[in-house]
């Protein structure tokens, strides 16, 4: 197992530089409005404790996926770069009544991401000696971090990870790890043509305890009639290829049934692992499968 790998899994790992924009909500209505416009519960956001949402449309389409750091004065949102313009506008319109104020601190705030079980002791550690915000958020289901640093501060933000025992991940490492932890990237794994129970992330970005947010009613009709046609799934490969994106996948029969994503060679499963968008049929673990002529399996993240 590379470093990286066992950094994620028994201590922490500092993922690359976020494309994160930052969208930040101030005003004493900030956490009721926000509890309203995103999937996951906002309640909980305070200095400290974070969260891992959606944007949904009325329809219950992704939009966006954030992660959500309180400061003392605000709620800030790190939303990738390519979905923050529509997201501002979209939050914008619903903007009315609430005593709060939407802000766009893309410029001035910048994100580092921790994984790993002591992701969250690094945080701590790190935050408070760069005047960071930081907030719980376990997005791997392995334990996990986020910092919220003023631009220009991330180098310094990183060293002092780094010197707390965190290991730098490569782009390789941390796509390596979404795979192999069932992630998706929006605009990669993900798009507003799909729902969060497509995605695989109904069960870890969507709150089924809080109030009512925007797409509420469709996301609870999908999971009551359990009517999902595809569904994003890990799947393990035989030899040592990894899956170009948009490699056909078939099922035993010969029937084509879904397709890769993203791909990468993982030491943890011992062979090439890929996300695919399967028929809910052939997402069940276990299933065998072909992709391009090699023998494939369903496999559990790992």
């Amino acid at each position: 197992m590379s470093s990286s790998d066992q950094a994620a899994r028994t201590g922490a790992l500092l993922a690359p530089s976020a494309d994160l924009g930052t969208l930040s909500v101030t005003g004493p209505d900030r956490g009721t409005w926000l509890q309203g416009v995103v999937t996951c519960d906002v309640g909980p956001v305070v200095p400290g404790v974070g969260a891992w949402g959606l944007v949904l449309t009325r329809q219950g389409k992704i939009l966006a996926d954030m992660l959500l750091v309180a400061s003392e004065s605000a709620v800030h949102a790190g939303i990738g770069r390519a979905a923050i313009a529509r997201a501002q506008d979209y939050f914008a319109s619903f903007l009315i009544m609430e005593d709060a104020d939407l802000v766009d601190d893309s410029a001035t705030l910048s994100w580092l991401a921790l994984h790993g079980p002591r992701a969250g002791e690094i945080a701590v550690r790190v935050a408070p000696r760069i005047g960071a915000a930081y907030g719980a958020v376990d997005v791997t289901g392995l334990g996990g971090a986020a910092l919220v640093v003023a631009r220009g501060d991330e180098a310094e933000a990183r060293r002092l990870a780094i010197a707390e025992g965190a290991v730098a991940a490569s782009d390789a490492d941390f796509r390596r790890l979404r795979v192999e932890r069932l992630v998706p990237e929006y605009g990669v794994d993900m798009d507003e043509q799909r729902s969060p129970h497509d995605v695989s992330l109904e069960r870890r970005t969507v709150s089924w305890t809080k109030g009512c947010y925007l797409g509420q009613e469709a996301v609870c009709m999908q999971d009551m009639r359990g009517k999902v046609k595809r569904r994003l799934a890990v799947i393990r490969l035989e030899g040592t290829e990894v899956p170009a994106a948009g490699a056909r996948v078939f099922d035993r029969n010969g029937a084509e049934v879904g397709e890769t994503r993203t791909a990468a060679a993982s030491d943890v499963f011992g062979a090439p692992v890929a996300l695919a968008f399967l028929s809910a049929v052939a997402a069940a673990t276990g299933t065998e499968l072909v992709v391009e002529g090699v023998r494939a399996e369903v496999v559990e993240p790992r």
